[in-house]
Order: C-alpha cells, then structure tokens, then sequence
C-alpha cells in the first residue's frame, strides 16, 4: 500500500481570541458533528471570495436588517414578521 500523497496546501494552527458570546454564537449553530474549524474556514473563504449564503440567513433575521437600514418601516417589519411566524408555523 503506497502512502497518502501529501496536501499542497498545508493546514496549520491558529489561535483567535473572541468573545465568550461569540464563542457560544457559534456553538449554538453547530451541532455536535459539525467541526468548528472547517465552519469558521468555510467562513473565512466567503467572507474573501465575497460570497454569501443567504439561505443560511433567517427570514426574521432579513427582516431586521431591512428595518435597521430603514428599508421598512415599523409597521411593515411587525406585520411581516408575523407573516414569517404563520409560514413557519405551517411546516
């Protein structure tokens, strides 16, 4: 048996200090499989390949960022946001 060829891009360590609620941000997406390194890796590629998941984003999450730019107003963003709840509700 010949041996693994190796990586041309090799991995090494990195060591961040984040914030504790950052930190528990993180773990509450991540479920016990999932690795904390290959997220923040996968994170770290969008970010500086200017790629974005939207469909990771929550409906009340894009609701809050079309009100904090006042795409929205007020009254919008609560009669949508209880729309959001009805759909959710329903799956």
């Amino acid at each position: 048996m010949s041996p693994r060829p190796r990586s041309r891009d090799k991995v090494v360590p990195v060591s961040i200090a984040i914030p504790v609620s950052l930190m528990m941000r993180l773990d509450n997406e991540l479920d016990y499989r999932q690795s904390r390194s290959k997220w923040v890796k996968s994170a770290i590629v969008q970010k500086l390949d200017e790629q974005f998941d939207w469909d990771s984003v929550s409906s009340k999450r894009l609701l809050a960022i079309l009100f904090n730019r006042s795409v929205i107003d007020h009254d919008r963003f609560t009669l949508l946001s209880k729309r959001v709840e009805e759909i959710e509700e329903e799956q």
